[in-house]
């Protein structure tokens, strides 16, 4: 497993199909905190997680890693910036 290629393909079917971190992590069976963060190409995914993720992504979808990182599919998904945090 390549996980830059994997994540940008699973933030490009992200894109691609219009769902949030909730509809993701339902079809994933991936929490919506954890698929947030690989939408935004933060944090540290594990294996099992890129693995849950990728499952529901059709086997054909953007599979030419050149031709995904040439598209604006691929860029990271923000979100709201985290609040501060209160000490």
């Amino acid at each position: 497993m390549h996980i830059d290629a994997s994540i940008h393909r699973i933030c490009a079917f992200a894109r691609h199909q219009g769902w949030s971190a909730e509809s993701f992590g339902r079809a994933a069976a991936v929490p919506p905190s954890t698929v947030r963060d690989v939408l935004r190409q933060e944090g540290n995914p594990t294996a099992t997680t890129l693995r849950a993720m990728e499952a529901v992504i059709p086997h054909d979808f953007m599979t030419d890693p050149i031709a995904l990182a040439a598209s604006d599919l691929c860029a990271p998904i923000l979100g709201k910036p985290r609040g501060k945090r209160r000490k």
